[in-house]
């Protein structure tokens, strides 16, 4: 039996078709990036050629700014190309801004890394380091993901992954327990913690944690590492926050955790306390770095309450 298409429901199906193939490439090259960066959005500008006069005061300087990300990207760039995305840096070494942010624009995935934040007194290169592995764990960093970062397409996508952000305090654990393990793995990291320890920049307690979780060196000396970003970022942002709070107490706020607990995963950056918190946990969980995590299973390649006795993302931000 011959079936007749009505002419008008034909012409209704193409322009059907049509739109949904411009909605295809309208999303291709849709550009998704977050509300917020690494810190909340604020007014601090750090230009070029400034020096703090504050003892003990760090820094970088633009040759440190380059090797940072120059390491990143050799590291990286594999990485995301397994995922089909390209990895994008843009080195901003000019702009004053203190803060940093990833967007995606089809499959390029960019981190966007500003030089007032890398000048910001408080930037060590363990710092700086934290910092590009928070932005690139935005992209890779798996569960979980912020819910309200999600793609302007109206139909299903393959695979679900309709949001593509791993939220703030998970971007911070993964930039811990995964980015920060290869990228001070080419390091003589015994020699640096040894001078860390030497100038006090070292907390004890979370290197007494450090020692205790790991049965190697290596793994113990960069999971010292880990905590002296840490201790860097929390110090920036306490004076992002005009805190009177000096940098050797920061060391001791290791020991000192934020003992609130949310009803619900907290997508937002967490107070400074909880991220500290969050990047000791991430520091001292001992599953390995090669273990990836999951977009879907917050609990892959991570240290899980009631299976880990240490390492897991504090219940400040995150309900299991």
């Amino acid at each position: 039996m011959r079936i007749l298409v009505n002419s008008k429901a034909r012409l209704a199906t193409l322009a059907l078709v049509a739109i949904s193939t411009m909605a295809v490439s309208s999303f291709k090259e849709e550009t998704h990036e977050l509300c917020t960066g690494f810190v909340p959005k604020n007014d601090m500008k750090i230009p070029v050629g400034f020096k703090s006069l504050a003892p003990g005061a760090a820094g970088l300087t633009e040759e440190q700014f380059n090797a940072v990300l120059d390491r990143t990207d050799r590291l990286f760039t594999p990485v995301f190309a397994k995922k089909g995305a390209t990895l994008k840096i843009n080195r901003l070494w000019k702009d004053a801004t203190v803060n940093a942010s990833a967007q995606q624009q089809g499959s390029t995935w960019i981190i966007n890394m500003y030089g007032g934040l890398a000048r910001h007194q408080a930037t060590t290169e363990e710092g700086f380091a934290l910092v590009v592995c928070h932005e690139l764990g935005h992209h890779i960093g798996g569960a979980p993901k912020i819910a309200g970062v999600k793609l302007p397409f109206p139909f299903p996508i393959p695979g679900g992954g309709n949001q593509w952000a791993t939220n703030e305090g998970g971007s911070d654990y993964y930039a811990n327990s995964k980015c920060l393990r290869e990228y001070f793995a080419e390091d003589d990291n015994q020699t640096i913690i040894d001078q860390a320890t030497a100038d006090g920049r070292l907390s004890m307690f979370a290197a007494n944690l450090c020692d205790q979780e790991f049965a190697q060196d290596a793994d113990r000396l960069i999971c010292k590492r880990g905590t002296l970003g840490g201790s860097s970022v929390a110090n920036l942002f306490f004076d992002m926050k005009k805190s009177s709070k000096k940098p050797d107490k920061v060391l001791s706020d290791y020991a000192t955790p934020d003992t609130s607990v949310v009803t619900k995963t907290d997508d937002n950056h967490p107070a400074t306390q909880c991220r500290l918190d969050t990047y000791l946990a991430a520091s001292i969980c001992n599953v390995d770095k090669t273990v990836a995590n999951s977009d879907t299973d917050y609990r892959q390649g991570s240290c899980v309450e009631g299976v880990a006795k240490v390492g897991f993302r504090p219940r400040c931000w995150f309900k299991p």
